[in-house]
């Protein structure tokens, strides 16, 4: 044992010896952790806030901005043949208010009228010209609705909605694939519709098949049934603590509990491979006391740097990382406990030599001569060879990281075929872009700027950004009020004050409309701009190119405005994502580093220890750079996690060597001894996970698509670091660092 923890293992070693008891204590505790897992299940976060960084001046500006001008999220409603002419527009519009989940229906034949009616006198012409690329499209005639969410139907968007398709349905006979939805609350729904049936579908799929795997590769179905109830355990424990903190699931946290399911079968695995060496041996009388005795170590590090691993998310600035992060982590030291508990006294109570095949007939049934050989051929007679290929493996990742790339697209969340993109193309196409951004001029209550000029600047910004190279839609107050005239004559000056005359009356109606606030000493006008989501847009470049178009108008008059909206959050999370994945990583990899100098007691042989563990995150990471295959919200989750695991069969592979060396065995005996004790289940570890992770490609939701990729990778390269670059490290002069010291 490389470290005494002698107080704890008495702990678990007195459970163990009280198996019956131990068992019944778990079934009645086992109630309490059902409802804490049901509850945790039973709750959704679908914020569209909660994909977007917080805490930055983007995100304050934003707040800041919704103060002012109120929460406007909103769905995009239209249909084919919704046009100005066809009366379902009104129909649904009547009875969707009529639900009150939605503060505002706006219609483009409602907002028409009102800009063409005698009180307004906007010529036809003009009040199309105005509201095209927002509500009405290019043709002139196609239409659609706009509804403002209400503080009810925020709080359960999927709910609001089905009220939209069921509404559709009822008033106007349009079933749900005729219509065509877009905007951030649509977003949010599809994500959580996702995530509930990745909670009842793919997760029970994801169990089912880590345990026939584990079932076959052990020849046990009672070894399997007892993993497969630890892990069971352990997720249930670790949800429980989801719902009694107060934390809430969403799409992300969908993948907590299968993670911890894989992780507690991965740990599992491991201790039933120490119960078959201790099982099979003539001197031992308590093999499950000696599976926690042995493998107490092991695992407690290898728990402790997965859960560092993933504790270290906690740096990310965007919530639904930070939550995964932090419950996965608390869940993966639970499951330690769990397992410690609950495995030996299941194996005590329920397995014998009889029901258990041995080690060494399994290997033989899997035809691991031959496997051994190869290995004994490339490792330990190549090891030379094998440093300098992985060395230049990872070079070539350290040169493609520099070409990774981040994204947060709408196209990036969801598959091409999925009903969601459909809609967006479709009004995109049909009525205009649907991404916001919001500008914000701000004038002093004082400014010599009268109504109808402060206007006219507003018409001047619009018509410029109009003329950029990139498709925008602008919508402001001064597509509400009468064309200003320009000119020094006598009837133009009289218009222009009749018009601000008007205009000063109207501001009540501006505010109540969301396009005017006045706050303090300041008169804030807003400018609502759209661009696409379906093209492939930097939206950190269409950013600054906007400001540059606007602050030389501004800078004339000697006005400011502001920039936000849901554009410049995108760019922030982007850029985010990351610093999240260097920070994250960098954060793990030291703690991690820390703990395996201690496990160790030795700086040279800590930092060798790290190399294989750092080999996969480096080589596939800088393969997507080289691919040119974007980072996703769910990949920056992966290589922290990754790091935490990949630890794992390093740390079992280390004490079987050194435990090896510390009995007078040769480097090359200590090394052939512990691919015989740890290549299987380190095989096992890996299928099983694979498996279950494999089960999540399934989903329609990009960043989770991602995760289960990229996790199958990393956990599959960390196998190879483990059996091949970790051996030829420790057969070579460099494995001296791992003698020097007795364990």
């Amino acid at each position: 044992m490389l470290v005494s923890f002698l107080p704890l293992q008495q702990v678990f070693l007195g459970i163990t010896s009280n198996a019956r008891q131990t068992l019944l204590c778990l079934v009645a505790i086992l109630p309490i952790l059902a409802f804490g897992a049901l509850g945790a299940l039973r709750t959704t976060s679908d914020d569209p806030r909660q994909w977007l960084p917080r805490g930055f001046q983007e995100a304050i500006t934003y707040d800041r901005f919704q103060e002012q001008f109120g929460i406007d999220e909103m769905a995009i409603v239209s249909w084919d043949g919704c046009t100005l002419n066809d009366p379902r527009t009104e129909q649904l519009a009547q009875s969707l208010e009529a639900t009150q989940l939605f503060q505002q229906v706006i219609t483009g034949p409602r907002l028409l009228k009102q800009l063409t009616s005698d009180s307004s006198g906007t010529p036809i012409r003009t009040a199309l010209a105005r509201l095209q690329g927002t509500l009405i499209g290019q043709d002139g005639m196609t239409t659609c609705l706009a509804l403002v969410m209400s503080e009810q139907a925020t709080r359960d968007r999927s709910a609001a909605i089905q009220s939209i398709y069921d509404t559709a349905k009822s008033a106007c006979n349009l079933e749900a694939n005729q219509l065509h939805l877009a905007g951030p609350t649509v977003d949010a729904a599809a994500i959580t519709a996702e995530s509930k049936r990745m909670l009842l579908q793919l997760a029970g799929i994801a169990g089912a098949l880590s345990f026939f795997v584990a079932a076959y590769r052990m020849r046990s179905i009672r070894l399997a049934m007892i993993v497969f109830a630890t892990a069971m355990y352990c997720t249930l424990a670790a949800l429980s603590i989801v719902y009694f903190c107060g934390g809430r699931m969403n799409l992300l946290m969908t993948m907590h509990p299968p993670l911890i399911f894989i992780l507690a079968t991965s740990s599992a695995v491991h201790l039933v491979n120490y119960f078959k060496e201790a099982l099979h041996n003539p001197n031992i009388s308590s093999p499950a006391a000696e599976t926690a005795r042995s493998g107490f170590f092991p695992c407690f590090v290898a728990s402790l740097t997965t859960s560092i691993g993933l504790a270290s998310l906690s740096t990310s600035k965007i919530d639904s990382i930070q939550a995964f992060g932090n419950y996965s982590a608390a869940g993966v030291m639970v499951s330690f406990v769990v397992t410690f508990v609950m495995l030996p006294a299941g194996l005590t109570l329920f397995c014998s030599k009889a029901v258990v095949q041995p080690a060494s007939s399994r290997q033989v049934a899997l035809g691991w001569a031959p496997l051994k050989s190869l290995w004994e051929t490339i490792v330990l007679n190549r090891h030379r060879s094998v440093i300098v290929l992985f060395s230049l493996l990872m070079l070539i990742g350290v040169i493609g990281i520099s070409f990774l790339d981040s994204t947060v697209r709408l196209q990036a969340r969801f598959l091409p075929n999925s009903k969601i993109l459909k809609d967006y193309q479709w009004l995109e196409d049909h009525i205009g872009p649907m991404v916001p951004m919001e500008i914000v001029v701000s004038f002093a209550s004082d400014s010599e700027h009268e109504a109808v000029e402060q206007i006219r600047l507003l018409t001047r910004i619009q018509e410029k950004l109009k003329e950029m190279p990139v498709r925008l839609s602008t919508l402001s107050a001064a597509d509400f009020v009468l064309p200003i005239p320009g000119g020094a004559g006598v009837g133009n000056v009289i218009r222009r004050r009749v018009i601000n005359s008007n205009l000063v009356e109207a501001f009540p109606e501006l505010v109540s409309a969301h396009y005017l606030a006045q706050v303090d000493s300041e008169s804030l006008w807003r400018i609502s701009v759209r661009a696409e989501a379906m093209q492939n847009i930097d939206y950190g470049v269409l950013t600054e190119q906007i400001r540059e178009v606007v602050n030389p108008i501004l800078s004339d008059k000697q006005v400011t405005a502001e920039y936000t909206g849901i554009i410049p959050l995108i760019y922030k999370a982007q850029r985010q994502l990351l610093d999240d994945l260097v920070l994250s990583f960098l954060t793990a990899f030291i703690i991690v580093a820390v703990v395996m100098l201690f496990v160790l007691r030795s700086l040279p042989a800590a930092l060798l220890a790290m190399i294989p563990n750092v080999f996969p995150i480096v080589l596939v990471f800088g393969l997507m750079g080289l691919l040119e295959i974007p980072l996703q919200i769910g990949s920056v989750m992966t290589a922290s996690a990754a790091l935490g695991i990949a630890v794992d069969d390093t740390i079992h592979f280390l004490t079987w060597f050194r435990r090896g060396v510390g009995r007078g065995l040769s480097k090359t005996q200590a090394l052939n001894e512990s691919i015989d004790h740890c290549a299987g289940a380190m095989f096992h570890t890996t299928l099983i996970s694979s498996v279950g992770l494999l089960a999540f490609t399934a989903s329609h939701f990009v960043p989770i698509l991602h995760f289960a990729y990229l996790m199958v990778l990393l956990l599959s390269t960390a196998l190879l670091g483990d059996l091949i670059f970790l051996p030829a490290i420790l057969a070579s002069r460099l494995g001296k660092c791992f003698v020097t010291k007795t364990p």
